[in-house]
């Protein structure tokens, strides 16, 4: 959603320049999705952006959990409504992830390559590769099919 906002609809900033803030924030821990607010925020109105972003978007969030905290301890899980609540989110909350995923993935995997090196490393880290492995590997592979090197990986241009 932030992506559609900011790169899309309003234009303000470009799709290259979207990408690369995501994927810093994405190696860095912590939740990306408040970081990228805050960072866009500061550049759009300072310090005082900033903390209106990350406020505008963690505040809603804060509201819906703190009063399903206060409905699941004074009335438990016990109650019928408050179970059935729980319960009849869950397929949404996965839909919502499943459908983020696509979203985030259909513009930046663009590059076959990127593609095939995608699918690689989810390979690997269900077999066991450890993440430490995986990435300096995979980016190495990625850096040389974009400079067209044959040894690992062909060129990936456009031409046929």
């Amino acid at each position: 959603m932030i992506r559609r906002e900011l790169v899309d609809q309003e234009r303000w900033v470009t799709p290259e320049h979207f990408n690369r803030v995501f994927a810093v924030y994405q190696v860095l821990p912590g939740p990306e999705a408040h970081e990228l607010c805050v960072y866009f925020g500061t550049r759009a109105g300072g310090r005082l952006g900033g903390l209106l972003a990350g406020l505008g978007f963690m505040l809603p969030g804060f509201v819906l959990m703190f009063a399903l905290s206060w409905a699941y301890v004074t009335l438990g899980m016990d109650a019928a409504v408050l179970s059935a609540v729980f319960y009849g989110t869950q397929p949404a909350i996965a839909a919502v992830v499943v459908r983020a995923v696509h979203r985030i993935g259909q513009p930046v995997l663009g590059d076959p390559w990127l593609w095939v090196i995608s699918v690689a490393a989810a390979l690997g880290q269900v077999s066991g590769l450890h993440f430490l492995i995986s990435l300096p590997a995979f980016g190495v592979m990625h850096v040389l099919a974009r400079r067209g090197r044959r040894l690992i990986a062909p060129r990936s241009s456009g031409r046929s």
